[in-house]
């Protein structure tokens, strides 16, 4: 079984945080419909997303955000559903990003593959600097991206490294909920939950 996180605290200042749902894509199989954007859903991704998507039928999101990969967008969809009005945004700036931001800098191998990551790192600092650009205290945004940009853009939300990635188990169509204020703090209050998902739909 994964492991689920949740911060329970209770922040005592009185300014409210921005509010950012991130939701991994669910799991994804088969042809690819474009090389650049990579499989679709599968059968099983295609009710994970479902599963999500009727978790967070009740919320009220300012924004909806999703990277324009076939597998993110297509569970993006899903959950739009149940929020038409909902303005959403597609980016390539939420795409997945490569393992190799995650290993020294010494076995990282080939000067194209730092050029590479220093686009994801670009693209990772872009995103997070629009949502505190584009959004006020007590709003609520859904994210729905992959697990390594969830993984990364989390501690530059917080004001940390991009590098400084967060060494938990992001799973398909998983929950995770970070509280980010003005002054550069954030909160994780919940990570990797899929309590919505039978043990056997977990991927």
């Amino acid at each position: 079984m994964p492991r689920t996180y949740e911060n329970t605290s209770v922040r005592q200042e009185q300014d409210a945080p921005i509010a950012v749902y991130f939701v991994r894509h669910g799991h994804s199989a088969g042809p690819e419909i474009s090389p650049a954007l990579g499989p679709p859903l599968s059968k099983l991704g295609e009710y994970q997303a479902e599963r999500i998507a009727a978790r967070l039928a009740k919320e009220t999101f300012d924004h909806i955000y999703t990277s324009d990969l076939t597998r993110a967008h297509e569970t993006s969809r899903i959950i739009c559903s149940y929020h038409p009005s909902t303005p959403f945004t597609v980016t390539p700036d939420l795409r997945e990003i490569t393992h190799h931001n995650f290993i020294k800098p010494a076995a990282i191998p080939g000067s194209a593959v730092r050029k590479t990551m220093k686009a994801e790192m670009e693209a990772v600092r872009r995103f997070a600097e629009r949502i505190r650009h584009d959004h006020r205290p007590g709003q609520k945004i859904l994210v729905v991206a992959h697990g390594n940009l969830i993984r990364t853009i989390m501690p530059v939300l917080g004001g940390r490294n991009p590098h400084e990635s967060l060494l938990i188990e992001i799973n398909n169509a998983s929950l995770s909920i970070l509280d980010v204020w003005d002054s550069g703090e954030a909160v994780l209050r919940l990570a990797n939950c899929t309590k919505h998902l039978l043990p056997r739909q977990i991927t």
